[in-house]
């Protein structure tokens, strides 16, 4: 068995790096790393989602996947109240309508 130049092991049939961490993915499956931003409360439903799919998946990435998917297959919630806004553009925007509203 050779070693690297760090003295790991490397298998026979490993051209370069060390073995995998992680199991490999299924065929239909892609890894993807994506940054998302929430407020603490949704953050702390989605972890809810996390830990009780984490159950069912060899890794963490894979039960943040299941809990997307399942978030993706259930039907959106209309009674959730419209966000404010976010950034000044947005603020602008609601006010101007307003004043356009008001005017007619």
């Amino acid at each position: 068995m050779e070693k690297d130049r760090r003295g790991r092991r490397r298998q026979p049939d490993q051209e370069r790096g060390l073995r995998p961490l992680y199991p490999r993915l299924p065929g239909e499956w892609t890894s993807r790393a994506v940054r998302v931003a929430m407020s603490s409360e949704d953050w702390a439903r989605f972890d809810d989602l996390v830990r009780t799919a984490a159950s069912s998946a060899p890794t963490q990435a894979r039960a943040h996947g299941i809990a997307i998917s399942q978030l993706i297959e259930r039907p959106v919630a209309v009674d959730r109240p419209a966000p404010g806004p976010f950034d000044w553009m947005d603020w602008e925007r609601q006010k101007t309508l307003k004043l356009l509203r008001s005017a007619i």
